[in-house]
Formats: structure tokens, C-alpha cells, sequence
């Protein structure tokens, strides 16, 4: 997984970079982060310059001569990149700096031993040229139509958001159009641009350039204009992540003196807090319970930047899997820092070896330089501690006045991560466990009952421990409904953090149905929640949420309001990664 902090350029004022990054590596055995590669955008420059060689190899065979516009460190990765794959004889090269221009084509012809020619204008540079290479901010079209060589290669990697465009549509519509990923080039690349100007669809595609590789389409057949636009892939991350790590098989880390840009400033490289230190210095409490539903309500204002999760799936195979990474993350405005986490789980067989079957880091990044602040190797504790959070959070302002009793479905971790933050805001005075395996659930409750000072029962059923509570959490591997309607007080409170994949469902459809359903994230619950699910069954639709968790905490929306069964569905948001974060960030300070 890359983190790719750029356009910091505050910090250039500094003398410093706008940009900086980190690879998180981790094993495809096991799940476990192997490597944490401070590499400052340097891997991926090199990943993105090797995507620019392979177009190379398949789309011009035969070019001779090549093009840059835009002359920075793209630009430089491209024309290494392609040397290792194809021998050109000459290259002409356009910056708005002459001296930017100058640099690069005496830095290049020495390095790469073919001449390289500073132009006055990009018109010159694209009219010489059979491969041209366009890596610019993105902010305007680069060139002409009429310019370009009729056999033309324009290999376009200069937009990765839907705010950039380096191509003119008409040229993307004359040409065989090519694409890294179509679905990702429709959002954020040149193919976006052109369907906008209604010139092209996705249909319109000739092929992606791994089917090319593959065989599967035809790459260059004559003398066609071609066009590939390149928005960069995980692919290519996971590609150059497994390749530096055989790379750095027996290199022992931070043993190479700074030879590389020495006298340049240099952002720090971010601090390693390990498992131990981060687990005797951050435990449950008020304040960390505040922060994460102070992250609720500044997400319901809409000053929390929070991207939908990602996941990516380990397939089982010998040397691998199965298991899943799931990625979540955020920024909450005015805060010190950001945070990006990544939760490895499901890696079962690691059972079997005696290890657990998750793990998991988070990347806490400085929010005034982007730089990479701290890595967390917190194996899942911290984002135990920050569900367990939101769990209390939805007691506080969902649970009827003065509920008395508690059922927790489920009696791992999460369940007592649930137990210890409800503490730190409600006072419960009964509790009730229920999970299959009975050594398990009585454990549970003869822990919870030591450690909270209320008595803890464990129950033979669930329904036994659901008929007693005014406040139900579920947090199964919710491959099957935990409960049933009629089981249920009439003014319970189920907090539902079990569904978190489409694949799982904890809650029947006919309790989300009768309940008032209070979300942490709508759209999210909409994919992989229990939303989801009651929207499937066809009894519920969006529309029917009565509010957003944050939006109850601001007043926007009344929580309880009498005696109503509520449901509140907790499917993790990279808020409460972001408020984590900064919270352990000032604790370990």
C-alpha cells in the first residue's frame, strides 16, 4: 500500500519538498507489515517511469526519436525507464524554464549517451518526435493536433485527477486509445476529458495495456496514432513493492550514510512505535472516546476529507493467503495530522502456526508538510480501541435514559473494547455474554466483571442475553443473523459493528425495518453495512435512515426521542482512524 503526499507547496517556501511518501509492504503469507519503505515519491517516480517503458515496448517498436514535455522527475523516470526496454537516437525536451529545459537534456544525453535537444517551444519538440512523453501538472493542454507525427505514441501521465488534462479531446477521439485501467482513466485520465467533451466513450477504448501484453488485443498494427494514458495502478505499487524487497534482501536498514541529495532539506523520516509501547501507552478513556465523537460531529459538517474504504483481497494459493487488507482513512480539518490504516484480517491459517490471524499499522502523517510522521505497528489494537469508541459514543446519545443492562453477541476483542469505552461515559449495572463457544464467553465475563465493577453473566443463548438488555452490541465475523425481533425490548438500543463486506450481515432485515436506523457513515452502510443488507431484502431504502451518527451528536438530528428500538450501524470510518491518530500521536508526545 503507497501513501503519495504531494502538493505540499507551502513547503517549498521552506526550502523543503511538496512532496513525500511511504510504501507499506506487507507478507502475503501471514498478513504481517514486513517493511515500511521511506522512499519519498522516489519508488513511485521509478514505478511510473517503468508503466511509460512497457507502452513503449508495445506501442512503439520502432521509434527512434522522443519527446518530453514537462522535464522534471517524471520525466526523468520515463526516459530511464524506456532506455532498459528501447534505444532511441534523439530526444527534444519542452519546460516553460529554459533552464529547467537545458538541465534535463544535459543531465539525460550524459546519462543515457544519445542526444537530447532543448526546444524553444512544445510545438518543436512534438514535431521531431515518434514517442512523446507529456508529464505536466495537468493544468492546461500540452499540445496540437496538427503537430503530431501521424504514427505518433503519446504515453499521458500527467492526469491522475479529474481536475487534470494534458490532451486535446479531438486528438484522444482520432486516436488508438489505450489505458493503464479503463474504470480509473474514465474517472481521473485523459479518457475522462474526452467523454466530457462528448467525444468519446468508454466503449470507445481500444484496450488496456496489460491486454496488449497479454496477447489478448492488438497494440501497434501500421502507421496509427496512438494514445495511452497512464493514471498510475496499485498494480504497479504491488509490482515495485515485491521487487524492492528482493532488492533489499539482507540490506540492513538505515546503514547507507544520506549520499543521495545530501545538501538538499529533508523532511525526517517517520518514527517506529511498536506494539508494546503503543499498548502500555494508550488505553481506553473519556478523552479518546471525545475525540473520536468530536470526529463524528466535524464529519456531519463536512470538514472531515474521509475516502470510501479500500480493500484489497489475498487469494489463497501456496505461497499465499487467503486473507484481506482493508484501508480506511482521513483528515478532520484544522487537525495536527492524518492517518492512513491498514487492517490486515482473516489470514486463518495463520491459526494453525499459532499466530494471529490479523495485524495491522497506521501511517500518522504531518498535516503542515505532508511528511510521513509516525508508523504505528499497533496489530489492530488502536482500531479495536477507536470501534470500541464509537460503540460508546452511540450509548451516549441512542441509548434510552438510564439503560441498565447490557448484551454483548460476540466476547472477542471488539466486544471488550465495546465494554471498556461504554464505561468511560455510561454506567451500566448488569451485563450479559453470549458467543458459541462457552470457555470463551465465560471468560469474557469474568474478566469484564473484574476489570468494569458490574457483574457480567454468561448467557446459553442469545436470546437469553438479548432478552435482557436495554443496549445490544453485535460484533460477529457476521456471517449469519445474531438476533431476533421479537427477542428484543421494545426500546433497545443494537449497536451493529459486525458488518463491515458485503458479504457479511449480523441484523435481520425485519428489525432494521421496524427500527429508527442511525448510521456512522450512510453511503458506506449503503455498501458494506447492514444497510446494505435491509436495502437488498427490499425493505428499506436510503431515504429511510433517520440520521448520521455526527448528525445526532451536532442536534441537526434528534437521537432518541421516547421509547423507539433504534439501530445504529457501525461499519469503521477513517474518521475515527483520523481522531485516533492524533489522539495517540499527543499521548506518545
Amino acid at each position: 500500500v503507497k501513501l503519495a503526499n504531494v502538493s505540499f507547496y507551502n513547503n517549498v517556501k521552506k526550502g523543503l519538498p511538496a512532496g513525500s511518501g511511504v510504501f507499506v509492504v506487507c507478507d502475503a503469507t501471514n498478513g504481517g507489515p514486513k517493511a515500511v519503505l521511506h522512499e519519498n515519491r522516489y519508488l513511485t517516480d521509478l514505478r511510473t517511469g517503468s508503466a511509460g517503458a512497457v507502452c513503449v515496448k508495445h506501442l512503439a517498436p520502432n521509434a527512434k526519436s522522443v519527446a518530453f514535455i514537462g522535464t522534471g522527475v517524471i520525466a526523468e523516470a520515463m526516459a530511464r525507464a524506456s532506455a532498459t526496454v528501447h534505444g532511441f537516437e534523439e530526444a527534444f525536451a519542452f519546460a516553460r524554464s529554459p533552464q529547467k529545459s537545458s538541465t534535463f537534456c544535459k543531465k539525460m544525453s550524459k546519462e543515457l549517451g544519445y542526444p537530447f535537444y532543448a526546444c524553444a517551444t512544445a510545438e518543436d519538440a512534438v514535431r521531431n518526435a515518434d514517442v512523446v512523453f507529456t508529464q505536466t501538472p495537468g493544468g492546461e493542454w500540452v499540445l496540437d493536433e496538427e503537430w503530431l507525427r501521424p504514427h505518433a505514441t503519446i504515453i499521458a501521465s500527467g492526469s491522475d485527477q479529474p481536475t487534470k488534462n494534458e490532451l486535446p479531446p479531438s486528438v484522444m477521439a482520432k486516436a488508438k486509445f489505450v489505458t493503464d485501467i479503463t474504470a480509473q482513466c474514465s474517472r481521473v485520465g485523459e479518457l475522462r476529458s474526452a467523454i466530457e467533451a462528448g467525444l468519446m466513450t468508454a466503449d470507445d477504448v481500444h484496450a488496456e495495456i496489460g491486454q496488449i501484453i497479454n496477447g489478448e488485443k492488438p497494440g501497434r498494427v501500421g502507421n496509427e496514432l496512438i494514445v495511452c494514458d497512464l493514471t498510475g495502478t496499485g498494480a504497479q505499487d504491488a509490482a515495485i513493492g515485491s521487487y524492492v524487497m528482493k532488492v533489499l534482501d539482507g540490506v540492513v536498514p538505515g546503514a547507507m550514510p544520506p549520499v543521495f541529495d545530501a545538501n538538499k532539506p529533508r523532511l525526517p523520516a517517520p518514527k517506529l512505535y511498536d506494539y508494546d509501547t503503543i499498548k502500555s501507552s494508550v488505553a481506553p478513556s473519556r478523552e479518546l472516546t471525545e475525540s473520536v465523537e468530536d470526529a463524528f460531529s466535524q464529519l456531519a459538517n463536512g470538514r472531515v476529507d474521509v475516502p470510501l474504504p479500500m480493500h484489497i483481497g489475498i487469494a489463497e494459493t501456496p505461497e499465499a493467503g487467503p486473507g484481506d487488507c482493508h484501508i480506511k482513512g482521513g483528515y478532520i480539518e484544522g487537525a495536527p495530522t492524518w492517518t492512513v490504516k491498514l487492517a490486515n484480517v482473516s489470514f486463518y491459517n495463520n491459526v494453525k502456526k499459532g499466530l494471529p490471524a490479523g495485524s495491522g499499522v497506521f501511517v500518522v502523517c504531518d498535516a503542515t508538510n505532508g511528511g510521513p510522521k509516525a508508523v504505528l505497528h499497533e496489530n489492530r489494537y488502536l482500531t479495536d480501541l477507536r470501534t470500541g469508541a464509537a460503540g460508546a459514543v452511540a450509548v451516549k446519545h441512542l441509548a434510552i435514559k438510564d439503560a441498565k443492562s447490557v448484551a454483548f453477541i460476540g466476547t472477542g476483542v471488539i466486544a471488550e473494547a465495546m465494554a471498556r469505552s461504554s464505561a468511560t461515559v455510561h454506567g451500566f449495572e448488569q451485563g450479559y455474554g453470549y458467543s458459541r463457544d462457552m470457555t470463551k464467553n465465560s471468560a469474557f465475563c469474568d474478566k469484564m466483571s473484574a476489570e468494569l465493577g458490574y457483574a457480567f453473566t454468561p448467557c446459553s443463548s442469545a436470546e437469553e442475553a438479548v432478552r435482557n438488555a436495554d443496549v445490544v452490541f453485535t460484533q460477529t465475523p457476521g456471517g449469519e443473523w445474531v438476533l431476533d425481533l421479537k427477542w428484543l425490548k421494545p426500546h433497545a438500543l443494537i449497536v451493529a459493528s459486525g458488518s463491515d463486506q458485503p458479504t457479511k450481515n449480523e441484523i435481520p432485515p425485519a428489525v432494521m425495518k421496524k427500527a429508527r436506523v442511525v448510521t456512522d457513515i450512510t453511503a458506506q452502510c449503503l455498501r458494506v453495512g447492514e444497510l446494505r443488507s435491509a436495502v437488498a431484502a427490499g425493505v428499506m431504502k436510503e431515504t429511510d435512515v433517520h440520521a448520521q451518527l455526527g448528525e445526532v451528536i451536532n442536534g441537526t438530528k434528534k437521537g432518541r426521542t421516547g421509547k423507539e428500538l433504534i439501530v445504529c450501524d457501525l461499519t469503521g470510518t477513517g474518521a475515527q482512524d483520523a481522531a485516533i491518530g492524533s489522539y495517540v500521536m499527543k499521548v506518545l508526545d
